[in-house]
């Protein structure tokens, strides 16, 4: 029969293994001695009787330092320190099994064999239920501890020799069967503890369902809020803000896909501790989701006066094949651990992509950091969940929570590595690799490289990384960026410059290194008449950005503002308006709408069933701008009654509300259906469940389509073009919102 091996189980078998070995290794050292003092054989074979007492002191020293070090050599590797474990059980029992063959041998079978023959069985025995989970090794064990015994005795040719070499023998054997006998009802009884009995797992779910089951549950309950804060904000996208309302728009949406991840990361660990996670790899813009991701944390790092910077490489593919929020997923729990753990200096994020062929290659990022940094402990176990290791120190700070578990889990399930390297007080950094596809290159607009290749950067006040990211994207634009030592060189580089006729015309100023400074640079070059042609960029965290002096310079003069962190998107539009090159406005995701379209979409009439008000308004927002007319109810009891009254084209319908829910509905209106002949009328789920398992039970209670909160414009917008393509009667009912 074969066994699961428990972890739990194991280490506590070989911590008792090793605590309850002391007694018989401290025995060995009174048996000796009283052997070879009390016994006379020192004084008899002198030498002989030195090198057995070494042999002795050296396997005794080794064992007890096994017991000494259990908790390292055992955090270090379980598999490893049962090897060591293992060596010392035969190192013992071949001293000890040879130690009485050679008294045999010597002086005769007396009281000295006898004495070391009571040794031998009572440390067998002890052994035989104290380490139970190992049997091979204990079965070397007995062979190598009475063996040479049994050859000497019956070599005596003496009969009280045979008759003790038969008792020897037999109770070999005995130990043998005993053995075995304890290694099968041991993990018999492991197993059955730790599984239950058939009955009652047919009377009781597993543990691990009961526990996926509350995790739905409960990111079910912070999805709902979430669904309105993040709708409230898709539509505010669309209302008349100015450049800074848009920037504080885009960072609080950041936020808030920063709070469904982490719901996503509880979701996920459940789904990696049960092997049900699953990968949506598509082609998509690496760089761009990386500096959404940056956009995110930047005011972040900046609040804890961290300095947040990356360097992408300039050769990154548009667009690679992957599953975008998985990678988003590993990268935002490495920055926000990168953020917590860190008080002071800079979190630089490094991004390398090496091709290996024409259509994949490897990408490599790692996020280093300032910090306290680990010691070669903390790092052993940083990826080993010490709860489910039952580790005594679970809870202590060295426990870095389930966020770097879900990465680990998620990493492997895309077939790469992850790792950290780190040293006390110099900080850390983690890194992973993956192989992704890629998408051929496809041309982009040389406006801009044109005319930033007739320029060249002085760059003064940015930290390391936010250096080497402009030094990278002023290559790329054909150019170069250097960096100053302080406000007062880059303000003689320039003039310099100037008076020459020659380097520098683009000066990027950055408060990161001193603010005051940096604003009293920027005053000096755009006020000095002499230095009117040089093109001047101020470089500042977002809330800087909104600050009276820094507006000032902005109103009076059309100083150009790049928010940190700095990334090629952001770098590019404020070199764009710098230079005067037209922004390319980026090729938009849904189909261009045309006057016709959103006419023919007033037409369809939409029923919303949604018992959540603040859902509600969100969800007839995005529909109202969409061009869509919707009717609103709140629950599924008064859905049914409208529906036998009017028609609509589609019917959105929440899955939990109280009474009556989704399922319940969407299935006795599919009854209705049928009877009456009627034709059938698409629903559209919209639920913050998540589980497996949720969209096959939609489908199954007749919805035709699914849709996960929180809602986005463009998902809500695919979804109902997929069901919403056939003609619409011209002489529909205009809104009729209630």
């Amino acid at each position: 029969m074969i066994y699961r091996k428990d972890r739990k189980v194991l280490k506590r078998v070989d911590y008792g293994a090793a605590k309850n070995s002391l007694m018989g290794v401290l025995a060995a050292l009174v048996v000796y001695a009283l052997v070879t003092a009390w016994g006379g054989v020192y004084r008899a074979y002198e030498l002989e009787t030195l090198i057995a007492g070494g042999a002795v002191v050296l396997v005794t020293a080794y064992r007890l330092w096994l017991v000494a070090r259990f908790d390292a050599l055992y955090g270090a590797g379980p598999a490893r320190w049962r090897r060591l474990f293992a060596l010392g059980l035969i190192l013992h029992a071949l001293v000890w099994g040879v130690l009485p063959a050679w008294l045999v041998w010597r002086v005769g079978t007396g009281f000295n064999v006898f004495v070391v023959i009571l040794y031998n069985v009572g440390v067998t025995t002890a052994l035989g239920s104290s380490w139970m989970a190992g049997l091979r090794v204990r079965q070397v064990y007995i062979l190598l501890m009475f063996l040479p015994l049994i050859a000497s005795l019956f070599l005596a040719a003496g009969l009280q020799e045979w008759l003790l070499g038969l008792l020897v023998t037999s109770y070999t054997f005995y130990l043998f069967r005993l053995y075995r006998g304890q290694y099968e009802l041991f993990w018999h009884a492991v197993t059955r503890e730790r599984r239950g009995s058939p009955e009652r797992r047919r009377d009781l779910p597993a543990n691990t369902d009961i526990q996926l089951s509350l995790v739905y549950r409960l990111a079910h309950e912070l999805r709902t809020p979430m669904n309105s804060v993040m709708g409230m904000m898709s539509l505010l996208e669309d209302t008349r803000l100015s450049d800074e309302q848009q920037e504080y728009l885009q960072v609080a949406g950041q936020s808030g896909k920063l709070m469904i991840s982490l719901i996503d990361d509880v979701l996920d660990y459940s789904r990696i501790l049960t092997g049900r996670i699953t990968l949506s790899p598509d082609y998509f813009d690496l760089r761009g989701a990386l500096e959404q991701t940056l956009e995110a944390f930047g005011p972040m790092a900046q609040s804890k006066n961290l300095e947040l910077s990356a360097v992408v490489d300039r050769m990154l593919p548009k667009r690679v094949r992957g599953d975008r929020d998985r990678l988003l997923q590993v990268l935002t729990n490495l920055l926000s651990n990168a953020i917590k753990f860190s008080e002071r200096g800079e979190i630089r994020l490094d991004v390398d992509f090496t091709t290996e062929g024409e259509s994949d290659g490897v990408l490599r990022v790692r996020v280093s950091d300032q910090g306290q940094g680990m010691d070669t402990e903390t790092l052993k176990h940083l990826f080993e969940d010490q709860f489910l290791a039952g580790a005594q120190d679970a809870f202590s700070t060295r426990h870095a929570g389930f966020g770097l578990l879900v990465c680990k889990g998620l990493i492997e399930a895309m077939g790469g590595m992850i790792g950290a390297e780190s040293n006390p007080g110099e900080g850390s950094t983690f890194w992973f690799t993956v192989r992704l596809g890629m998408q051929a290159n496809m041309s982009e607009s040389t406006k801009l490289a044109g005319a930033v290749g007739q320029v060249q950067g002085l760059a003064v006040g940015t930290s390391s990384g936010s250096l080497a990211c402009l030094q990278e994207e002023f290559e790329a634009l054909g150019s170069y960026c250097q960096g100053a030592r302080d406000y007062d060189q880059a303000l003689q580089a320039v003039r310099a410059g100037h008076r020459e006729h020659s380097e520098f015309e683009l000066l990027l100023v950055d408060t990161h290194g001193r603010r005051e400074s940096a604003l009293n640079l920027c005053r000096t070059v755009l006020e000095d008449p002499g230095l009117r042609p040089v093109k001047l960029m101020l470089i500042c965290a977002i809330e800087e950005r909104g600050e009276p002096a820094v507006q000032r310079l902005v109103d009076k003069h059309g100083l150009v503002v790049l928010v940190r962190p700095v990334h090629r998107t952001g770098l590019r539009v404020a070199l764009g308006k710098l230079l005067g090159v037209p922004r390319q406005m980026p090729v938009p995701d849904l189909p261009t709408e045309t006057p016709e379209e959103r006419e023919r979409r007033r037409l369809y009439r939409l029923l919303l069933v949604e018992d959540n008000e603040v859902n509600q308004l969100v969800t007839r927002g995005m529909l109202g701008k969409l061009g869509y007319q919707v009717k609103t109810v709140n629950n599924a009891e008064t859905a049914l009654a409208l529906l036998e009254q009017e028609s609509f084209d589609l019917i959105l319908m929440d899955c939990m509300m109280p009474e009556l829910d989704g399922f319940t509905a969407t299935r006795t209106l599919r009854e209705r259906e049928q009877a009456a002949e009627r034709t059938r009328t698409p629903v559209i789920a919209i639920t913050a469940n998540t589980a497996e398992g949720v969209q096959a039970k939609c489908l199954a209670a007749g919805m035709d389509d699914f849709l996960a909160k929180p809602v986005h414009l463009q998902e809500l917008e695919t979804v109902l073009r997929r069901w919403l393509l056939h003609d619409v009667d011209t002489d529909g009912e205009g809104n009729d919102d209630e």
